[in-house]
């Protein structure tokens, strides 16, 4: 009996990592077996050492869930946020030749899967907006370009984490009377659990990924623009109008019509149809109106996409 043909997806972000094992059967489809999740595994925010622990921790669960411990893995596409720069590849290709983890290992970036499960053809723009943000978009000929992805020191414009920034920038602003009153007080006090506002950088301090905290302030930032908080709501049109601009970007480097395909990806972006809703009229105001729009809520699934589809091109080679 011939030896399953298992696949190894992973989606790996800022705030947790996605692991999927799958088998590709006789007619190149992709039968899912089992699932894991780790921690964040974007080795520019946490090190590399928590990176590698948390890509170990979801792809075990994943193994264990799927009954394929021992099994060997023939192909693995690891999608993590900030692995597009040449440092970070070789930090991740080290640890999985050491670990063993698959015939074949590609380490890409988080968007290429979100683009992958979008668009067939592999054309189009996916646009991640999580903890952080990033767009990458594709043409017909191959050609790859990046937007944004600069990280939470300069960049992540429209992300989790900036909105948890401006957030606490209004808190600050109201309670020292320079800014306008807003609900995002009592919110965000009751969401870091004190009732003193000179307590929220204490509060945060006591996490040991400031950034990730910061960025989970990012829904009670939401919520606020949902129930009618005017600060709020400025926050959220101007994030969204950050990341229409990421787009905008990556169609114009490209060369792209106004009516390219758009997959979008992430926690805040598809856990709130306010924000989607905003981007899309911005993207409008910019003059483009994407032929589709696609929501991708489990990107892991690219991943396998991509790495089922090298496997079935190498086994023809």
């Amino acid at each position: 009996m011939s030896a399953r043909r298992l696949i190894l997806g992973v989606d790996g972000g800022g705030s947790k990592t996605a692991a999927c094992i799958a088998e590709v059967d006789a007619d190149g489809e992709i039968i899912e077996l089992g699932k894991g999740f780790g921690g964040p595994s974007n080795v520019r925010a946490i090190g590399p050492a928590h990176a590698e622990i948390n890509l170990e921790v979801a792809i075990d669960e994943a193994r264990r869930s799927s009954g394929t411990e021992g099994e060997p893995l023939q192909y693995a596409v690891l999608a993590l946020a900030g692995s597009a720069l040449p440092d970070v590849q070789a930090v991740i290709s080290s640890w999985a030749m050491r670990q063993q983890l698959a015939a074949t290992v590609d380490v890409v970036s988080d968007a290429e899967p979100v683009l992958a499960a979008g668009s067939r053809d592999g054309k189009g723009i996916a646009l991640i907006v999580g903890t952080g943000s990033v767009a990458v978009g594709k043409d017909a000929g191959g050609q790859q370009t990046m937007t944004g992805g600069w990280g939470h020191w300069f960049g992540d414009t429209g992300s989790g984490y900036d909105l948890g920034r401006r957030a606490l920038s209004a808190v600050a602003d109201a309670v020292d009377g320079i800014g306008p009153e807003t609900a995002l007080v009592e919110r965000v006090l009751e969401r870091l659990l004190t009732d003193n506002p000179r307590e929220i950088l204490q509060r945060l301090g006591q996490h040991q990924d400031i950034r990730r905290e910061i960025a989970a302030l990012a829904p009670v930032l939401l919520h606020a623009a949902e129930a009618g908080d005017d600060v709020a709501k400025s926050i959220v049109a101007e994030a969204a109008g950050s990341t229409a601009k990421l787009v905008m970007a990556t169609a114009k480097k490209l060369g792209f019509s106004a009516d390219v395909p758009l997959a979008i990806a992430g926690g805040i972006i598809c856990s709130n149809a306010m924000y989607r809703e905003l981007l899309l009229d911005k993207l409008q105001q910019l003059g483009t109106e994407p032929s589709t729009v696609s929501v991708i809520r489990e990107p892991v699934v690219g991943s396998l996409m991509m790495a089922r589809d090298r496997l079935l091109a190498a086994g023809a080679a």
